[in-house]
């Protein structure tokens, strides 16, 4: 039985700065981004104490029982190629030829929509804080080789590493990490990644190797945040001659082990490895190419026949999936975000409790992951987020169960009281304050109760079979395809009913709650609501994202869930989306056959610096 145990959080908390346990990560898509864990990498070298990563956890922070020290966390240097022993037999080499929707509408990835351009832009760049398969920092991919935590927990000097060389042939220093963090902070550029790091108020040189983050506030999760794109350099003297439309279609010279060499819209990106890659031995393939293939059985038969090397298929496909579990295909599987349907809780009829109550019970969770994910997704039952989180705790009795009478019996007394007949159609207008349109609220007119969602057939069957539901206890939802582009919408609009969008954190745990779910946070599930209960869950989501104690970090995100469960704010969830890839023999990778080396554990990055074809 769920227990309600809220505290509320006004004030600072102590914070415990003894120590930072670095680099906790989950990971969600999304447009069709997923969850997943990747093995670390191989290294020589290990982390000092107060590095060690906590089990089953996901944010920076002190686990219980570590010994107090200085809060400063420095890295032994790293292992490159030549210090790691390996067989001789193993195979370089090659271009890999990846199968998987369309996505690119183009190849700049510090504007590009995560849930898709982290899928590749993560094999371009390297960050300035990655992290691992267990949430520890990965030091073999950051530019970071050491970094301080000040005392008031606010500012993080970072120790960067030296003769790392772009794209273009420029030297990584501390001036380019500079100057593409300050441009990713600038909201005029439209950066994807600057919610996630938006608390960084300055960036200082303080010399050619170290830079200095000041946040303006104490923000935990801004060090796996740093990890993503937000968090991955380009080249200053390359913007300065091509700018923002040179590198949408060339995309961004940045440090990592490949470079864009070709892009051509709807039809496949080309990779190159790049010939200066610091990181010696690395990568093992020549390059990659990403096939743009739109339908999965065409994928699956392009695998079969070895037109493409990997490809993804959705679980809906289930024909293709079998097909190819059955042949000679290395299988492997993860699971994505969880599904939700977004609805504005700071708009009518979604600001009644009673409205959102009746959108949870009418949804059918178990019928959505047998029909449309074949029985193998994981139905939702409670975690905020996604169930291979440290931080998602499901519970014995899931408050909302499907329950369409009673769905309809709370519309009924909703429209009642308001002298409204169902169904429900319109949903109202909201104004910003004042305070909130400089944060960057928009206006939003009156409109239909829709579900907006892409074009694309999986999407269209799923806006259909989750309208059906919501239609049968009293609302009246219009469909809107082909609208459901996130890289169209801004962050805080909140112009949606029922978006059909994947739920996720990419890849910051804490901040997964501040900007998702936060106040004008990035699809925050409670729109600008300013009603008790989405500030009381503001209130104690900045707390868990202030401190560094771990097991008060685990209590305070308990106490979110529980919120956001029993207020039914933000949306309905359906179920954690699998999502499976399939590869040829030829394809090997470091670990291999262990699945979890191939993917990182954001938006299911491709590990394509640890793979060769062997053939």
């Amino acid at each position: 039985m769920l227990i309600l145990s809220i505290r509320k959080y006004s004030g600072q908390l102590v914070l415990l700065l003894a120590g930072v346990l670095l680099i906790a990560a989950i990971s969600c898509g999304g447009s069709d981004g997923d969850d997943d864990s990747a093995a670390a990498a191989t290294s020589t070298t290990s982390a000092p104490t107060a590095t060690a990563k906590p089990a089953a956890t996901a944010t920076p922070s002190i686990k219980p029982g570590t010994n107090p020290i200085s809060a400063t966390a420095t890295a032994a240097p790293l292992a490159t190629k030549a210090d790691v022993a390996e067989p001789e037999s193993l195979k370089r080499g090659g271009v890999l030829k990846y199968g998987a929707d369309p996505n690119n509408n183009h190849v700049f990835f510090q504007q590009y929509t995560p849930g898709a351009g982290a899928f590749w832009a993560m094999t371009v760049g390297d960050p300035l804080m990655a992290y691992g398969a267990d949430s520890e920092w990965l030091k073999e991919k950051s530019m970071a080789v050491s970094f301080d935590v000040s005392s008031d927990g606010q500012t993080l000097t970072f120790k960067l590493r030296e003769g790392v060389k772009m794209h273009d042939g420029t030297d990584y220093n501390a001036d380019v990490q500079k100057f593409s963090l300050d441009w990713v902070l600038d909201p005029a550029n439209t950066a994807v990644t600057r919610p996630q790091i938006a608390t960084i108020d300055k960036v200082t040189v303080i010399d050619e190797f170290t830079i200095e983050l000041h946040n303006s506030r104490v923000y935990t999760p801004i060090l796996s945040a740093l990890g993503m794109m937000g968090g991955m350099p380009f080249s200053p003297t390359a913007w300065e001659e091509q700018g923002a439309d040179g590198f949408k279609q060339n995309g961004a010279p940045s440090n990592g082990p490949f470079r864009v060499k070709e892009w051509i819209q709807g039809t496949r990106t080309t990779f190159e490895a790049h010939p200066d890659y610091w990181n010696e031995g690395k990568p093992f393939l020549d390059g990659w190419i990403w096939e743009e293939i739109g339908d999965s059985q065409v994928r699956g038969a392009a695998l079969t026949t070895g037109a493409i090397d990997l490809a993804v298929i959705p679980p809906s496909d289930t024909d293709t999936v079998a097909a190819l579990r059955a042949g000679d295909a290395h299988p492997f599987i993860n699971f994505a975000g969880v599904r939700i349907s977004h609805h504005n809780a700071a708009r009518t009829p979604f600001d009644d409790k009673r409205v959102r109550m009746a959108a949870q019970m009418a949804f059918d969770r178990q019928a959505y992951n047998d029909v449309l994910l074949g029985g193998e997704g994981h139905t939702y039952m409670g975690s905020v987020l996604p169930p291979t989180s440290g931080f998602a705790f499901e519970v014995d009795e899931y408050p909302y169960e499907y329950n369409p009478e009673k769905a309809r019996e709370l519309l009924e007394e909703y429209a009642a009281e308001k002298g409204l007949t169902l169904p429900l159609t319109t949903m109202g207008a909201f104004t910003c304050s004042a305070a909130q349109a400089e944060a960057g609220c928009v206006d939003l007119v009156e409109q239909p109760i829709s579900i907006v969602t892409t074009s694309s057939a999986a999407d269209v069957k799923r806006a259909e079979f989750e309208a059906a539901y919501f239609n049968a206890v009293g609302f009246e939802v219009t469909m809107d395809l082909g609208s459901g582009n996130e890289a169209a919408r801004t962050f805080v609009s909140k112009d949606a009913s029922f978006s059909l969008r994947g739920f996720g954190v990419r890849p910051h745990p804490s901040g997964s709650f501040d900007s998702y779910m936060g106040v004008g946070g990035y699809w925050n599930n409670g729109g600008w609501s300013t009603a008790p209960e989405q500030l009381e869950l503001q209130a104690i989501l900045e707390a868990a994202a202030a401190t560094y104690d771990y097991s008060e970090q685990v209590q305070l995100y308990k106490d979110a869930q529980e919120l956001y469960m029993l207020e039914a704010l933000g949306g309905v969830k359906s179920a954690n989306n699998p999502t499976f890839w399939f590869s040829n023999s030829n394809v090997k990778w470091e670990g291999w056959p262990n699945d979890k080396a191939v993917l990182f554990p954001s938006d299911s990055s491709m590990k394509v610096y640890n793979m060769w074809l062997d053939n």
